[in-house]
């Protein structure tokens, strides 16, 4: 991982990339609720940070708990991660 400290908005980038990329596409849509425990978050702060990343379009809301990636939000992990 980086070496800079991550912001719960970072990890959460990060966390929804991984498990998206478990079925082997970036943009499959992804549960929040699993997100949100397997990062000991509570589910109200991951649709808070969830609504602020959609709105700067790192990732489009499906419904209330399910979301996928964009390509912004795929380029921003790929970067993220490579600059570790």
């Amino acid at each position: 991982m980086n070496q800079r400290s991550q912001t719960p908005d970072e990890r959460l980038l990060i966390k929804l990339y991984q498990v998206a990329m478990e079925s082997g596409d970036p943009f499959s849509h992804i549960d929040l609720r699993g997100a949100a425990a397997s990062l000991g978050q509570k589910e109200i702060a991951v649709k808070n940070i969830v609504k602020l990343l959609a709105q700067a379009n790192f990732v489009k809301k499906i419904d209330d708990s399910t979301v996928h990636l964009t390509q912004r939000g795929c380029d921003f992990v790929l970067d993220f991660l490579e600059g570790s």
